[in-house]
């Protein structure tokens, strides 16, 4: 929501996805880290469903990976700045106040607690 400066961190962290029964990971506490698609083998003989998740919600998932990845590593650069001062454009990106260069990242507070990263710099596995 941009109307919030502090936004909700419920994707910050993400490292990996998991694709198969949820009996793989049943009682297993992934500390909110792992995205998780259900997937049963033995109902898909063709493929094509695990074909429709890896080409679908996994590229989803890398996406957000690959954007808090890279405004953690490097947030002047590829991250939005602070959110306080964005002026949503297109709904592509951001300006940093009332003009600038088009942001892309996540805004700094996405990432960041103060000055301490909230997201561990990993791509996703």
């Amino acid at each position: 929501d941009w109307a919030q400066v502090q936004p909700e961190w419920g994707l910050a962290g993400c490292t990996a996805m998991v694709v198969g029964p949820r009996r793989l990971t049943a009682g297993v506490d992934l500390r909110r880290r792992v995205f998780l698609h259900s997937y049963e083998p033995e109902r898909d003989p063709d493929g094509s469903a695990l074909e429709a998740i890896l080409t679908g919600p996994l590229v989803v998932a890398h996406w957000i990976a690959a954007a808090y990845y890279h405004s953690t590593v490097d947030p002047d650069v590829l991250g939005a700045g602070d959110k306080v001062a964005h002026n949503v454009v297109a709904g592509v990106g951001v300006w940093q106040g009332a003009g600038g260069d088009l942001r892309l990242g996540l805004p700094r507070q996405s990432v960041f607690d103060r000055h301490r990263a909230h997201h561990d710099p990993l791509r996703l596995l």
